[in-house]
């Protein structure tokens, strides 16, 4: 929740309607310093999430050790009494939460609270019921299709939530699913994927989930603060450069060339080209232009230790390497220093004409 503040805030300051005097004064009202009820907080929040968590772990390691000690309907009645009953404390919490508000279609309280935290117990006892299912009846589904189905079921709780960590858990849960359908077929559509293209699919999904949550947050309808989730924008875009990145050097060190090359320079160069001019002029941000800047210093050291494979002096590419990586990785520092504070002065100069206006 503090997160989803202080971005918030950023982002009104970047759009001028902060002045710059009051920006650290906003900051205080989002994050302000921590008393005793503060920290009470914390620790009982903490408390009640990793009770919840280490709860749905046990049910599970408790199913799977007396497996066959359990009759078939004492399982499925001890997953769904926990079900029912994360079910009732969400409503309960929930109503108690909001018993001066009228019901509408707003964002709950999308933080770290005892609602939300019922939903997480009841999205871990819907994967056990599903796994339950599958291995009592043995359906002979297969395991990507555990995690896809508890994705998909879950997503409702996501939406009612607008939790980060639920919508986290929904694109953990898909990229598992991919991952287990790749390990386990190698194929889309009847097409045979080698493994750098599927490098590349995981990279592009991660980059689509980015992609769906920055625009269901900008654009403005009924549900857009279910969608305000910058932990999942973060961390989507992480995923998705790390496996652009991974493909590019498994580019640079693929020795055989079995595949064209060019078609993936084009996509990681395309993709690094869009992200940057996004978010330096359209949505100035620093996260992403860091994530770009160490992709392509990773990149680049990649095509320099390739190098070393082929040189007869390999203490000398050593020296070379260890050289660049400080001038890529000084000028890149220098560079987001001086990008941030032009942020800085274009957000006081919107402001300032607002402010005339």
């Amino acid at each position: 929740m503090i997160i989803r503040k202080r971005s918030e805030i950023w982002q009104w300051f970047t759009e001028g309607k902060i002045a710059p005097n009051n920006l650290n004064a906003a900051m205080l009202v989002a994050y302000p310093y921590p008393n005793e009820h503060n920290w009470l907080q914390l620790i009982a929040n903490l408390v009640l999430f990793v009770g919840i968590l280490l709860l749905g772990a046990g049910v599970i390691f408790f199913m799977a050790f007396n497996w066959d000690a359990l009759a078939n309907l004492t399982k499925f009645a001890i997953i769904e009494s926990l079900f029912v009953v994360f079910i009732g404390g969400f409503y309960l919490a929930n109503g108690v939460a909001n018993t001066s508000k009228p019901p509408k279609f707003s964002a709950l309280n999308a933080g770290w609270n005892l609602p939300n935290a019922m939903l997480l117990g009841a999205s871990i006892m819907v994967g056990a019921l599903l796994a339950l299912v599958g291995q009592t009846y043995q359906t002979g589904a297969d395991p990507w299709q555990l995690f896809a189905l508890w994705a998909v079921f879950i997503l409702p709780f996501a939406v009612i939530a607008g939790f980060d960590l639920l919508w986290l858990m929904v694109a953990v849960l898909l990229n598992v699913s991919l991952g287990i359908y790749f390990d386990s077929f190698s194929h889309v559509f009847g097409l045979l994927l080698e493994d750098i293209q599927i490098i590349a699919i995981f990279g592009l999904v991660n980059l689509s989930i980015h992609l769906l949550f920055t625009l269901a947050r900008k654009l403005t309808w009924p549900a857009q603060l279910r969608f305000q989730c910058p932990a999942v924008e973060a961390t989507s875009l992480l995923a998705s450069i790390v496996s652009l990145t991974w493909l590019m050097i498994w580019v640079v060190f693929d020795f055989d060339f079995t595949v064209n090359l060019g078609y993936y320079w084009l996509l990681y160069l395309t993709v690094m080209a869009t992200i940057f001019a996004w978010y330096r002029y359209r949505s100035p941000a620093l996260y992403p232009l860091t994530l770009v800047l160490t992709s392509l210093c990773a990149t680049i050291v990649s095509i320099l230790s390739r190098g070393l494979f082929e040189s007869h002096d390999p203490i000398g590419i050593f020296l070379l390497i260890a050289m660049i990586i400080v001038g890529l990785t000084s000028g890149s520092l220098y560079w987001l220093k001086q990008i941030q504070t032009e942020f800085t002065a274009k957000a006081q100069l919107s402001h300032e004409d607002a402010s005339d206006e």
